[in-house]
């Protein structure tokens, strides 16, 4: 009896922990309604080909979704590939990533970015030196 009570806590644990994949939204994504989204995810290809998943913090400038971070292996997977999947919502969004040049819009971004995630932000950049690359996610041509 014990075992089998095992066995099925196991399963459901197991079950209960996988992480499901949103459906694709058949509408553009409208970044003012997910503006206030905390974390969402960006899914990256890497070198071999299989899927990198990565949570991140998003800011809405301009009407622009705007994500940032350093040199991680998930921006070297944009620079290889750009085109990724943003979850968010419940859904997934296939998106192409830009790297943000213009030095304006990259100091607003970063304001943005310590005005939303606040003492999270400055944790990470305590002498307020931002992640050096803002990305912009925009629709597939």
């Amino acid at each position: 009896m014990r075992r089998g009570m095992l066995i099925a806590c196991t399963v459901f644990t197991a079950v209960s922990c996988a992480s499901t994949v949103p459906p694709v939204a058949e509408t553009a994504l409208d970044w003012q309604t997910v503006a206030d989204e905390g974390v969402p995810a960006i899914v990256t290809r890497d070198p071999d080909g299989s899927e990198r998943v990565t949570k991140l913090w998003l800011v809405v400038v301009d009407g622009e979704g705007l994500i940032r971070t350093g040199d991680t292996r998930w921006f070297q997977n944009i620079e290889r590939d750009p085109n990724v999947v943003f979850r968010i919502g419940g859904y997934a969004y296939p998106l192409r990533a830009e790297l943000v040049t213009d030095s304006p819009l990259e100091k607003r971004a970063n304001a943005a970015f310590r005005e939303k995630y606040g003492f999270q932000d400055w944790l990470i950049h305590p002498f307020g030196e931002p992640d050096k690359n803002v990305i912009r996610l925009v629709p597939r041509e």
